[in-house]
């Protein structure tokens, strides 16, 4: 359910771009954002709040093309913003060293160089994520501080061979590598759990108590027939 709304979700916010023209504007581009440029993984994704910044390391290449492709609407573009690159050297540049536009309902980005690393921010869900796989190369994920993906209504992640660890409270997945075009991740705030927990025990107490209400009334009445001489045997 998360995951479908989270696909609705996208496709909101491509619909209300598509209104007003190209997902690519160049004020979003040109936004400040600051990124954490050492990571270990190929794609690292840090989600915080409604919004998520992902750091991908190139591995020799010109551009990339990002979008999320689903069976009601096809290939849609992602609307990013706040992109900066970072040379080798450890230079980063903004908006006006790289070339954003839409092509092909997809969002095409094209770098200033074939090595370094390229960083974007885009919308997320509050408790769900949905982006492309970059790369079928190494993926990591962390999520927002408290968040959890271990109780499986509420929570987990596709596609499966993650594994997760914990650090200052954050929820980090890890994908040594990644089979599919997309990733999608269901989460929860821990103290969730204890509120679904004490409403479950609420309604099991509310039964329970119905339940041998009931019964006393049905004994109740079995006492008057029988004390009233109503009893009969079957074979009468």
């Amino acid at each position: 359910m998360r995951r479908t709304l989270a696909v609705v979700g996208l496709l909101v916010l491509v619909v209300l771009a598509g209104c007003t023209g190209s997902v690519v504007r160049q004020a979003d581009l040109q936004k400040q954002a600051t990124y954490d440029w050492n990571t270990s993984a190929a794609v690292t994704v840090n989600v915080t709040g409604t919004q998520y910044q992902t750091v991908y390391t190139l591995d020799n290449e010109s551009q990339i093309a990002l979008s999320i492709h689903d069976q009601l609407s096809g290939t849609q573009p992602i609307p990013i913003s706040a992109v900066k690159f970072r040379y080798p050297n450890g230079t980063v540049v903004n908006a006006s060293a790289l070339t954003v536009e839409e092509k092909d309902r997809q969002t095409v980005v094209t770098f200033p160089a074939s090595e370094g690393q390229f960083a974007y921010t885009a919308e997320s869900g509050s408790r769900n994520l949905l982006i492309p796989s970059l790369t079928n190369r190494s993926h990591e994920v962390v999520l927002p501080p408290g968040m959890r993906i271990g109780f499986p209504i509420f929570g987990g992640a596709t596609p499966g061979g993650y594994e997760t660890t914990i650090t200052d409270d954050r929820v980090h997945l890890h994908w040594s590598s990644v089979p599919t075009d997309r990733i999608t991740v269901d989460y929860y705030y821990e103290r969730d759990l204890y509120v679904f927990a004490g409403v479950v025990a609420l309604l099991l107490l509310v039964a329970g108590g119905g339940a041998l209400y009931y019964r006393s009334i049905i004994k109740r009445l079995e006492d008057q027939r029988e004390a009233a001489g109503l009893e009969v045997e079957e074979d009468s």
